[in-house]
């Protein structure tokens, strides 16, 4: 018996090694330095382009640096061997100043509430005669185009940009069952009111890891 139980911390103890050397925890407050990514893998990989290596005539002294870099059309970075270019409307996102930003459809958006679940808003164009509120039900319908405010959700894991939608939400909640069950146990106008009270509540539990 003491045999197996040898092996077994034996195991567990290696994968704890080898789980630290393969991902370095993201800090709760996002204190990293300022990056723009071009892609997911490169925010999952914290392989972005540095504000040192962005060129441009903009003091990079200002806090919204990188911010104001982006809302020009290309971004142009040295990666110490030569000068590249990138259209800042593909960058996947970019963090600032302890905030983390990402591109939905060629728009950045703050987000609020990062960890493993992300929740931000974002102004969306809409067309037709009406839209859904996934919070509260069918909005007053309308003619033509005109700009709604939205809720999104990303999971870390993946970095897709996702409407919120509360099966969806508790779906990524059920990850975890111990307070999965605790958030079933209110009414389902508690759990609307208090879903990003949970969401915290997880991500809490539950810190990001950058891969290596």
């Amino acid at each position: 018996m003491k045999a197996k139980l040898a092996i077994l911390f034996s195991l567990l103890f290696t994968y704890g090694l080898r789980s630290q050397a393969d991902s370095v925890i993201v800090p709760a407050d996002l204190n990293v330095p300022d990056a723009i990514f071009i892609t997911y893998t490169d925010f999952r990989y914290n392989k972005g382009i540095l504000k040192e290596q962005i060129i441009s005539s903009i003091n990079k002294e200002q806090l919204d640096f990188v911010g104001k870099c982006l809302d020009k059309e290309i971004i142009n970075y040295g990666d110490g061997q030569s000068t590249k270019e990138v259209k800042s409307n593909t960058v996947w996102g970019f963090i600032q100043n302890k905030t983390f930003y990402v591109n939905y459809k060629g728009s950045f958006y703050r987000v609020p509430v990062f960890g493993s679940l992300c929740y931000l808003v974002a102004t969306v164009e809409v067309a037709g005669v009406g839209f859904y509120d996934p919070m509260f039900g069918p909005g007053v319908g309308s003619n033509g185009r005109r700009q709604e405010v939205r809720e999104f959700l990303i999971n870390f894991y993946d970095g897709i940009v996702n409407e919120f939608k509360m099966d969806q939400a508790e779906a990524l909640l059920s990850r975890d069952k111990i307070l999965y069950a605790e958030f079933k146990k209110l009414s389902r106008r508690k759990q609307k009111e208090q879903i990003f009270r949970y969401i915290r509540k997880y991500n809490e539990a539950h810190p990001v890891h950058f891969l290596k």
